[in-house]
């Protein structure tokens, strides 16, 4: 008899975990009892006892009060699909993408995070731009459609672009050279110079102080091109008679006209080493004709020497008592 009941007990559990494995598949391993009571397989009331965070799709948001046969048709609960487009219509038509939480979340399909979207998409949404209306540059008929637009500035700017004279100035069709777009307005902006740095002298000038010819384009960045109306005008010393150049940075700083160094060391006569170092205190000392600075004295300095350096040069043949002659043996001042 007892035989009998241990055979009784195993067909019936077979019969169960055959009708289970049926009924819900072959994985499904939670026990009966989470969901059903000994009374009936009719489900309990409160599904809440079924805990759905253990499963790879938590219940969050709307998804809470969702019936459970709108994502579970069929007893065979692994068939449920968990991305998005599985249960909802793509009003997008792929546009972006499949993944709904890129921009929705379980609570509401209303975006609310536009801008940390647009941040990763690549053009972020500064200035003028966080307040434009999304269909100025996402222009689909469904207004729900976002293809993928082009993101330079011309694209959308064209009409600005062309109603001023860049495209005459030969300026870039990239507004970003030129204006900020962080900013929210066309103007109070800063074209990057650095071919040319406006600094020291040049900071502050209007365009216009160097571009007067009606055209922004490049221009001739040689000292002379701007200063050399200063160069012919200059009397102390006077540029122009002394052939100097007209590289003004050759003497000058981008600050201001003065101080000015000029380098006579290296192409002329050396006064600020050697021995004729701080043996002078202006240029006439030496250049004693201010209208003519190619002109030079040794003499001048040395007149109170003669005597002795006539005595001096008594072995040295062809020797004469002048400037040009001393300068001539001694070119840089020393005695060799």
């Amino acid at each position: 008899m007892n035989k009998l009941y241990f055979i009784l007990f195993f067909v019936l559990l077979g019969s169960y975990l055959s009708a289970k494995q049926k009924t819900h598949g072959e994985n499904f391993k939670i026990n009966c009892a989470t969901c059903h009571n000994t009374e009936s397989w009719k489900v309990k009331n409160d599904m809440d006892i079924f805990d759905h965070n253990k499963t790879n799709f938590p219940l969050r948001g709307q998804h809470k009060t969702v019936g459970c046969k709108k994502c579970h048709p069929t007893l065979l609960f692994s068939e449920a699909k968990s991305e998005c487009s599985a249960c909802h219509v793509d009003i997008h038509q792929g546009t972006v993408g499949r993944d709904c939480d890129r921009c929705h979340t379980t609570d509401s399909w209303i975006v609310n995070n536009v801008r940390q979207i647009h941040q990763k998409s690549g053009f972020p949404l500064l200035g003028a731009h966080a307040a434009a209306d999304c269909q100025r540059c996402h222009t689909s008929s469904s207004k729900l459609q976002f293809d993928n637009i082009k993101t330079d500035c011309y694209a959308c700017h064209s009409e600005k672009y062309n109603s001023t004279n860049h495209r005459a100035d030969g300026y870039s069709t990239d507004c970003a050279t030129c204006h900020k777009v962080s900013s929210q307005e066309w103007s109070g902006t800063g074209f990057n110079h650095g071919f040319f740095p406006l600094s020291g002298g040049h900071n502050n000038l209007s365009c216009e102080s160097c571009h007067n010819n009606g055209t922004k384009k490049g221009l001739n960045t040689d000292c002379k091109s701007c200063h050399l109306d200063n160069y012919n005008a200059t009397t102390n010393p006077p540029h122009l008679s002394s052939n100097f150049s007209t590289d003004c940075k050759s003497c000058h700083t981008i600050n201001a006209w003065t101080p000015a160094t000029f380098n006579h060391d290296s192409q002329y006569f050396p006064i600020y080493s050697g021995k004729h170092k701080g043996q002078w205190t202006n240029c006439t000392e030496c250049h004693t004709n201010s209208a003519n600075y190619p002109s030079f004295t040794c003499t001048n300095c040395h007149e109170h020497n003669k005597s002795s350096m006539d005595s001096k040069h008594n072995d040295v043949r062809n020797y004469i008592y002048n400037s040009v002659n001393c300068l001539s043996c001694h070119p840089r001042g020393r005695v060799d």
